[in-house]
């Protein structure tokens, strides 16, 4: 069992107080047998010395969770410096967006994995991190495209110069032609009927044209080949490297193909947030692109559009979008997505550890021991090689991480 922690903005007498910190990694490990902290840190050292302390007294290994391509500690990504889409847009999209981007602590603007002035200053930071903070591993974020909580028209990047030199050298076309083809996509999205969706089985069906082959495939092998840079670092390094991926139902409209990154890692951790309205968040993720579809052709019925969504998930969504985003998703969508993950057949060498949403957010996330109840149950019929109890120890209400320590006993 593991967790991850966030340090960001924390200041180092906080955590300290009344040994708060050590307190909740104490009940983690007599409860949960925590073996691995998963630390996303930040400008405060002595955080991060402190909870590595702890973690080594109670004989917990460290791994370094690294955004690499948005919210990087060491690296403010500005507009101009992120993706550029089919019509020009940098940065974050309009169709769909979530409406809270820009409103809460990461940004979630995202620089192009093809960028190697950018790339590179942000890989001599993740560098430094590994040679002197001493973890054990790594878990890679943020390695992706935008996601539909980006907006839809983010789902279509990245057109900088960096891709039109890379497409042009790699393909032997002009990056540029495929923005025609973006346009005529959308124009499709505004003429579909409902029936038009019973041929799509998957959510990618939906954007991923047979004329975007190239264009999709190039996306994918971008976010691969930057992925690979960082993970070999690590594993020269003699670290154990983990993958922080969307559910296998949204990863390929980010580009991430899970049949290329298993082959750099040792451990892929899936993020089937059931019930987070946030990006990565099953709910917040499905209910940006249904609405993105909605506000490119208004004249589908809203039910009926997330009826035919249910049906290529496989799982009954509520009927409303703003069901989605206040009632989640059925945990039953994480057999789903799991027996998405077996029928890539990955090799046995790479684990799988499954993501829950453990937290209590205001307005982003509320889990429960009723619905913790509900994860864990299917946690145990898909008989899985662990778990990752998501995304932040300090946001976990100690109830939460007992009733798990609970469930776990009686089986």
């Amino acid at each position: 069992m593991s967790c991850q922690i966030v340090l960001n903005n924390i200041e180092p007498d906080a955590l300290k107080k009344d040994d708060y910190l050590k307190r909740k990694i104490a009940i983690a490990k007599d409860v949960l047998d925590l073996d691995v902290i998963i630390i996303w840190p930040d400008s405060h050292k002595k955080n991060l010395a402190l909870i590595q302390e702890i973690c080594s007294n109670f004989k917990i290994r460290t791994y370094l969770w690294y955004p690499v391509l948005a919210d990087i500690s060491a690296f403010q990504v500005k507009p101009n410096q992120s993706v550029e889409a089919f019509n020009g847009e940098l940065g974050h999209g309009k169709i769909g967006r979530w409406e809270k981007l820009g409103q809460v602590e990461e940004d979630f603007l995202f620089l192009c994995p093809n960028e190697e002035k950018y790339i590179m200053e942000v890989f001599k930071h993740y560098q430094k991190q590994l040679l002197e903070e001493g973890f054990d591993g790594v878990l890679l974020d943020r390695i992706r495209f935008p996601s539909p909580a980006n907006g839809l028209e983010t789902l279509f990047t990245c057109f900088c110069q960096s891709c039109q030199d890379k497409f042009r050298n790699d393909y032997q076309e002009d990056l540029n032609h495929y923005r025609d083809h973006i346009k005529r996509l959308f124009g499709e999205f505004k003429a579909m009927d409902i029936k038009d969706l019973s041929g799509y089985h998957t959510l990618s069906d939906m954007i991923m044209r047979n004329n975007l082959k190239k264009f999709f495939d190039f996306r994918e092998q971008s976010i691969y080949q930057l992925t690979r840079m960082f993970a070999d670092e690590a594993k020269q390094k003699g670290k154990i490297v983990g993958l922080n991926l969307f559910a296998p139902s949204i990863a390929p409209l980010s580009a991430q193909n899970y049949r290329l990154l298993s082959g750099i890692c040792d451990w892929i951790k899936p993020m089937a947030y059931c019930h987070t309205a946030g990006p990565a968040g099953l709910p917040l993720e499905f209910s940006c692109f249904i609405k993105a579809i909605l506000n490119i052709n208004p004249a589908l019925k809203e039910s009926q559009l997330i009826q035919e969504i249910s049906q290529i998930l496989g799982s009954e969504l509520p009927g409303k979008i703003s069901g989605i985003l206040e009632n989640g998703v059925p945990e039953n969508i994480i057999y789903q997505e799991m027996q998405r993950i077996k029928n890539f057949n990955l090799k046995e060498s790479v684990k799988i550890y499954l993501g829950l949403d453990a937290v209590q957010i205001p307005g982003i996330c509320h889990v429960d021991k009723r619905i913790l109840e509900k994860y864990l149950g299917s946690v145990f019929d898909l008989n899985i090689e662990g778990m990752v109890m998501s995304w932040n120890l300090l946001k976990i209400p100690d109830e939460n991480i007992k009733f798990v320590g609970d469930f776990l006993l009686k089986q």
